[in-house]
């Protein structure tokens, strides 16, 4: 039996310093009965919040719409300005012409660098491939002194220059240069003899940043994403915990551990063959780019092995990894400056000419940062006027004249203090994604358009995403048979009309990483809270021990439970779920969704889902080389 502690829906607790502070949300129509837990009209009454918006609102999922300076939050809201990487303009450029691209130095902002002459030398970057680390190594020529300009004859080269007569080195830096290969040429050509006009399809992700953090943090982005019509998707619900098994969601269609059993990215060669989406555009003969900054957490580089051979016609990992040998400042415990240049503006200007170059050909490329918004809450802000810059560069090139553009992020942020409020709980599940259609679609496809527009408020995910991508193929006219995703069957493209009524079951969404339900505060003295901590951390002992480091990660005790709550009951199902959030000893902060059964008097468990870690634990994880025990493991 658990005891129900009527009373206020705000439950605040204080520990380490900081309070935490937990609001749940409820609709008229919500418990009567729970179990064994009964509610009185007038405690229904108390719980009741008849002004509440919703994002989602039907009978089998109720997303809140809060405000994003919500009081929970509103301490945590520290804008930030942009910082540059250096009070100099580059002294180096690239200009393309004719498909040659050469390498300048642009003489007249010589004299800001230095009173006297320079030097300078270039060399070229390329992939250099290992047996053990295929996508680790790179390869750096002899730097070939030129004078004013030369011609660049590899897509990538590292430039240094230096006061001649002191020999001080004044200049360095990275540069990318996009020119069209004899393979994708093959491409052009074949396109131009072809009837079908396919659209393009173009992906800029933004790790960490969740919707309301986005409504709150770039609102400039937002102003201009608002102005020229974009969808928004307010109820995109993550279907995992970090960015591998999100992303997978959307380019295979598979979950986390179905993607490791096809595409183990821990072995050579596996995602090489691993069935991307864009392995699919390739084929069809789409142009394809991929480019992610921050080389050692890359999406299928960390703690994994990467791809043998570039998996894009344009794999701009090389050229990141070379930038990464410059000189590099450290923001948030991010590689954010590397050289002159911030690390996320390499990704936008990347992105920029990769999708200029080829606007009048069909291409799929996608793009991914990290540098500015992983670690901290705030990083973003600095970036706001950056990346509507770029939004308006594309848009004025033309290149959205014929994209599809899909604008997102993978979840929101995973830890730190904003996550040990209730607004944080729901950040983190529901990132921002806003999409572009352009107008020769709306008019050749009003019905499918529509129904985009209509998901506007209803429950989607990654992998609605991956049947979208596949349905772009079959309306642009190709013969492409899609196929259901592995880990939902029942998904569907955004441009397909769907039930309103839709679960997370339904969208194969595990209930820990579901927003549909609401949940309410709950004794953490009662004896079944307690007991079902008791099994989390158990859980967790049994996942250290299933990966034999017993020896090397410390046991836990529950030493604190911080918050404990019971999930909203839907007209549809009668389960019961908890809501744990765990501190122990040694101290971490752990979070956990646990189906609750009581059968003859006798409670069971079973944990739903991964379990959270909301505390920053890098520093004591480093004992083990396993991305996935990190999160779990103390080192003794």
């Amino acid at each position: 039996m658990i005891d129900h502690i009527p009373g206020s829906v705000y439950k605040i607790v204080i520990i380490g310093g900081f309070s935490l502070v937990f609001l749940f949300f409820f609709h008229k129509s919500s418990l009567t009965e729970k179990g064994s837990i009964f509610f009185t009209t007038e405690e229904e009454d108390e719980l009741s919040f008849n002004n509440t918006k919703y994002l989602v609102a039907s009978s089998k999922c109720k997303i809140p719409d809060l405000e994003p300076l919500d009081p929970q939050v509103r301490k945590f809201y520290h804008p930030e300005k942009y910082t540059p990487c250096s009070k100099l303009e580059l002294l180096t450029y690239v200009t393309k012409i004719d498909n040659i691209a050469t390498l300048h130095i642009d003489t007249e902002i010589v004299p800001s660098y230095t009173k006297n002459s320079i030097s300078c030398c270039y060399a070229n970057i390329t992939r250099q491939e290992t047996k053990s680390n295929p996508d680790d190594g790179i390869k750096v020529t002899k730097c070939v002194y030129f004078k004013d300009n030369v011609t660049m004859y590899e897509d990538f080269v590292i430039v240094k220059c230096k006061d001649a007569k002191t020999k001080t080195k004044i200049y360095e830096n990275t540069h990318a240069a996009i020119t069209v290969k004899k393979e994708v040429r093959k491409k052009m050509d074949e396109f131009n003899n072809n009837t079908i006009n396919p659209f393009s399809v173009l992906f800029v992700g933004i790790d960490s940043i969740s919707r309301l953090n986005f409504l709150r943090g770039l609102p400039d982005t937002r102003q201009f994403l608002v102005d020229n019509e974009w969808v928004a998707l307010e109820g995109y619900n993550k279907i995992g915990d970090n960015t591998f098994p999100n992303v997978m969601a959307i380019l295979t269609g598979f979950n986390e551990s179905y993607a490791y059993a096809i595409c183990d990215p821990k072995k050579l060669n596996k995602l090489d063959h691993c069935p991307l989406i864009w392995f699919d555009y390739r084929r069809l003969n789409y142009i394809t780019g991929y480019a992610e900054d921050e080389a050692w957490i890359n999406t299928f580089n960390y703690k994994k092995k990467g791809f043998t051979e570039p998996p894009t016609d344009y794999y701009f990992r090389p050229y990141i990894l070379g930038s990464e040998r410059l000189k590099m400042v450290r923001k948030d415990e991010m590689n954010y400056c590397t050289g002159p240049e911030t690390a996320g503006e390499r990704i936008l200007n990347i992105a920029k000419d990769f999708v200029i170059t080829f606007k009048d050909y069909p291409t799929f490329s996608f793009f991914w940062m990290n540098t500015f918004s992983h670690n901290e809450v705030n990083s973003p802000t600095g970036m706001d006027k950056k990346i509507r810059g770029f939004l308006e560069d594309v848009s004025n090139s033309g290149v959205l004249d014929n994209s599809v553009v899909v604008f997102l992020s993978d979840h929101g942020m995973r830890f730190g203090e904003i996550r040990y409020t209730s607004v944080g709980w729901l950040e983190e599940r529901l990132p921002f994604i806003y999409i572009w259609v352009p107008e020769r679609f709306k008019k050749q496809f009003p019905v499918e358009f529509r129904n985009l527009e209509k998901k506007r408020h209803q429950l989607t995910n990654p992998y609605d995403l991956h049947m979208t991508l596949q349905h772009i193929l079959v309306l642009s006219g190709f013969n492409y048979t899609m196929k259901p995703s592995n880990a939902c069957p029942n998904c569907k493209s955004l441009f397909v009309g769907v039930d309103i009524d839709r679960s997370c079951e339904d969208a194969a969404i595990e209930q820990h990483w579901c927003t549909c339900a609401g949940y309410t505060p709950i004794s953490q003295t009662n004896r079944t809270v307690k007991d079902a901590s008791d099994y989390v951390i158990g859980q967790i002992h049994e996942i250290i021990h299933a990966k034999r480091s017993d020896s090397k990660c410390a046991k836990y005790y529950v030493n604190n439970i911080i918050a404990s709550s019971i999930s909203e009951t839907f007209t549809y199902k009668d389960d019961i779920y908890l809501l744990l959030v765990i501190e122990t000893q040694p101290k971490a902060v752990f979070e956990a969704t646990v189906l609750y059964k009581n059968d003859d008097d006798e409670a069971s468990f079973q944990l739903q889902g991964g379990i959270s870690r909301l505390d920053r634990y890098s520093s004591h994880s480093r004992c083990t080389e396993d991305a996935y025990l990190k999160k779990y493991c103390y080192c003794r």
